[in-house]
């Protein structure tokens, strides 16, 4: 994905979070941006960014699934 010019950002349960972060050490967070991402975040992000969490997404049990939201002049998110 890297390769692709797309950020992934992973801390696993054992790796140290980053100083200042307040995150749990033992947490697991996986971040996503696609260069799409990328450039609607720097266009469209500076009016509104919405943000969503949804709880046991998945068969694993005390899993968020976090979505962040820009919305374009017209009102409408991507």
């Amino acid at each position: 994905m890297e390769q692709e010019n797309t950020h992934v950002f992973l801390k696993d349960k054992i790796t140290q979070p980053p100083p200042g972060s307040n995150l749990d050490t033992e947490a697991f967070v996986m971040c996503i941006q696609t260069c799409f991402q990328v450039d609607a975040f720097r266009c469209l992000g500076n009016g509104f960014i919405g943000i969503d969490a949804t709880y046991n997404f998945t068969q694993y049990p005390g899993f968020l699934l976090f979505t962040i939201v820009a919305r374009d002049r017209w009102g409408h998110g991507t």
